[in-house]
């Protein structure tokens, strides 16, 4: 008990960065990396190059190279290449955090704070857009930041932290996982007793979000990809619950609109709610819970493009397991 105490009171923090075609980016997140790690003495950070084609690698050479480990694994998905840091890591706590974030100064000493006085095992916060966000990027975060602090059921891996103990406990990410990695984590963190606490004061800001409503469709269907990573037994997540809904209703609109028991823009009106149906509720939903609504007819049409992703990734899967077995889950990292 007295060593555990020790460790908590004065944790060695190990800082995982996972890093692939970021160049643009990549030295304004890094250079706050760096700072927060110089910081804080009790730190190391780990820089795991993920087959990068864009320059990256060479930065993380040239400019790094004499503060940091530096890593390559090449393929590998985002979990592997995450799992293979905290491999070569020799803190007591480990920090993943996405190359495209930047952190404040004195990041580590909230974290060490945060750790001692909630008593959490795992810990951080969901990620904020920059100052200059598109309407995209606003509109999305608003939609899902939760309003205060506290536990929660997952937190985002691009700034999570956790004991050693807690990640070595349920044996790290799944590394089949293309994507959704850190919800799946989490879920056994918690399946095996892991408080999941998040603090805001542990807020950082990140840069590489979908700006364009094609991007953001695009980075959701690789999100998507992961979907199944959290069924257990006959168990979904509520975004996939949804999905499906959602498609069954997309379906039953078709049927409306191609149908000639009703004239036309009464067959246009019912198909058209049928249609936007699962993505208000679910900005219901979200305000609900967040005690705020926000945009929401641009949120309505955000979670109409979400859905859409998230059908054209399970096709996207089917197709795969269909064609070879399932060899989608092992693409390298798009982060």
């Amino acid at each position: 008990i007295d060593a555990r105490r020790s460790r908590m009171n004065d944790p060695r923090i190990s800082v995982v960065v996972p890093v692939r075609n970021k160049i643009g980016v990549l030295t304004a997140a890094l250079d706050s990396v760096l700072a927060a790690v110089r910081n804080h003495p009790k730190s190391e950070l780990i820089l795991i190059d993920n087959g990068s084609t864009d320059g990256s690698s060479e930065i993380l050479t040239s400019r790094y190279g004499a503060d940091a480990r530096i890593l390559t694994l090449v393929p590998g998905t985002i979990a592997a290449v995450r799992n293979y840091g905290a491999r070569h890591a020799t803190g007591t706590h480990l920090w993943f955090v996405d190359a495209d974030c930047v952190v404040p100064r004195d990041y580590l000493d909230r974290l060490v704070e945060i750790f001692r006085t909630t008593g959490s095992e795992v810990t951080g916060c969901e990620v904020t857009p920059p100052a200059a966000a598109s309407r995209v990027e606003d509109v999305w975060f608003q939609a899902h930041c939760r309003p205060r602090d506290g536990d929660q059921e997952w937190i985002g891996s691009a700034n999570l932290a956790m004991t050693r103990a807690a990640f070595e406990a349920v044996g790290g990410f799944d590394e089949r996982l293309v994507s959704g990695e850190d919800a799946e984590l989490c879920q056994r963190l918690r399946s095996k007793g892991f408080r999941i606490f998040e603090a805001k004061r542990l807020s950082v800001v990140h840069l590489d979000n979908a700006k364009t409503i094609p991007a953001f469709f695009r980075k959701e269907v690789w999100r998507g990809l992961g979907m199944f990573g959290t069924a257990r037994g006959a168990a979904f997540d509520k975004p996939t619950v949804m999905m499906v809904l959602h498609l069954t209703l997309c379906v039953v609109a078709l049927g409306v609109l191609l149908g000639s028991g009703l004239e036309l823009p009464w067959r246009l009106a019912l198909g058209g709610g049928l249609t936007l149906a699962v993505p208000v509720v679910t900005v219901a939903y979200r305000a609900f819970g967040n005690r705020r609504i926000y945009q929401p007819l641009y949120a309505v049409l955000l979670y109409e493009v979400y859905y859409a992703a998230r059908i054209t990734a399970l096709i996207e899967l089917c197709a795969a397991k269909w064609r070879d077995g399932g060899a989608v889950r092992d693409r390298p990292s798009r982060r």
